[in-house]
């Protein structure tokens, strides 16, 4: 009984975010009049952390995303599959399916001027799909809202991004009462486009998202390569310096645009 009011829960999750993610992509049709380049995105990763928590973990990720680009803006949505391994302070324990789909959309407010400078805007939402009782999602909609600031220097570019992450509501479980009411988020990061390639360092800061855990801190090294006209590869690696968070996680997708 129990397994089927998850299930239950589960399909009620996704149809929610599915209308969600459709009222987002009604309500920015406008932008689809402009020249846009669709994409599709398959990538896997690991992270591997206390999380914490006594006990070490392992969360396997999968996930696709589909998205559109134009010229001031991009849009996508992504569906993570997750498997959590936790091993240590007695616990010994396996749990997969599926996690919280994120829908993201982002515009150019101020395109790059004659000092290379310009200014970008993000809104995010997480939807609850994921499962919160087997430790996949938290239960909740999160919304974010960041603005990233650029300047280009040649070859070479920097980035300061900053935001915050507004928690809504929960499935009134266990979970919520441990978790924050939002977060924020902040970060700096720079970026070479060398020989074809796009390589990428970035350090990360986000505020705590359960009561009594440290808020993540990350240093992220990162690739784009280009492979053909219609495929493309990315690598990411990140090392973790706080115990809110993975010490170390690794992960690489495969990018197919669509003409």
């Amino acid at each position: 009984m129990v397994n089927d009011c998850e299930r239950l829960q589960t399909r009620l999750r996704v149809f929610r975010g599915l209308l969600a993610a459709l009222a987002l992509t009604l309500a920015g049709s406008g932008l689809w009049s402009q020249e846009t380049l669709p994409y599709l995105e398959f990538g896997a990763g690991r992270k591997q952390g206390d999380f914490g928590s006594p006990a070490q973990s392992t969360l396997w990720q999968g996930y696709a995303t589909y998205g559109a680009t134009g010229a001031r803006w991009d849009a996508s949505l992504t569906v993570p599959f997750l498997r959590l391994d936790r091993e240590g302070a007695g616990i010994s324990s396996q749990d997969q399916g599926l996690g919280d789909v994120v829908v993201r959309g982002s515009y150019r407010f101020l395109p790059e001027n004659e000092g290379g400078w310009s200014l970008d805007g993000e809104g995010a939402v997480k939807l609850p799909t994921a499962s919160d009782t087997k430790g996949l999602g938290t239960g909740r909609t999160d919304f974010g809202g960041f603005l990233a600031l650029h300047q280009r220097l040649g070859l070479f570019q920097w980035t300061l991004l900053g935001g915050w992450i507004q928690g809504g509501s929960t499935n009134q479980t266990g979970t919520a009462d441990a978790l924050t009411s939002g977060s924020y988020v902040a970060g700096l990061r720079g970026t070479w486009d060398l020989d074809r390639n796009r390589w990428g360092i970035a350090f990360e800061a986000r505020g705590a998202t359960f009561q009594g855990v440290p808020g993540i801190k990350e240093l992220s090294l990162d690739v784009f390569h280009p492979l053909s006209p219609k495929w493309a590869m990315k690598a990411i690696i990140t090392a973790g310096f706080s115990d809110g968070g993975p010490k170390q996680s690794v992960g690489v997708a495969l990018v197919r645009l669509i003409p």
